[in-house]
């Protein structure tokens, strides 16, 4: 009667484990999630945020299907860039001509250079209390709103920003030179 004992003892046992076994099964692969989720997971959070002011803009952007000489057919005789060249994802300069003077900014009709494609377009270039304006050879300089005393109507000016450019028509100048 022992050996019976022992043997529904032994069976007993086996189907604990069992039981054990299909329980921490179950429980495992219910909290984790597929490899292909964790896959998407770990690629998401490897993604840079990009920070708004660093975020290209839309204004002159070729749609799909389109030609840079079917926009703006004056590129093939005089483009602002290598034909062929592609125009970078972040631009921070630019240049102009002045042809309005505010309180806190200017407009300048932009080269077209930060746009993709290339037409020139009227820029509202904000200054801030941090915008340095450099009068031609660097020599002189004014800081802040101050600075926009020292322009003039008509003036020509090269414009650096800390915010990519790209495809935007209004944004903070960093620093301006007279050119």
């Amino acid at each position: 009667m022992t050996n019976i004992f022992k043997s529904k003892k032994n069976i007993l046992i086996i189907i604990v484990m069992v039981i054990i076994g299909v329980g921490l099964v179950f429980y495992f692969t219910r909290t984790s999630p597929p490899a292909e989720i964790e896959e998407e997971e770990e690629a998401v959070s490897q993604q840079p945020v990009v920070p708004e002011d660093m975020k290209a803009g839309e204004v002159g952007e070729i749609g799909e299907g389109k030609s840079l000489a079917e926009v703006n057919p004056q590129t093939v005789t005089s483009p602002l860039r290598p034909f062929g060249s592609s125009i970078p994802a972040v631009i921070s300069d630019t240049k102009g001509e002045i042809i309005s003077i505010g309180e806190e900014g200017i407009i300048v009709r932009g080269s077209g250079e930060n746009f993709e494609d290339q037409k020139p377009r009227d820029l509202a270039v904000k200054f801030t209390n941090q915008t340095r304006t450099f009068e031609k050879g660097q020599n002189n300089s004014y800081v802040g709103l101050e600075s926009l005393k020292y322009l003039e109507i008509g003036q020509r000016i090269l414009i650096s920003s800390s915010e990519n450019i790209r495809g935007k028509t209004e944004f903070l100048a960093t620093y301006i030179n007279k050119i």
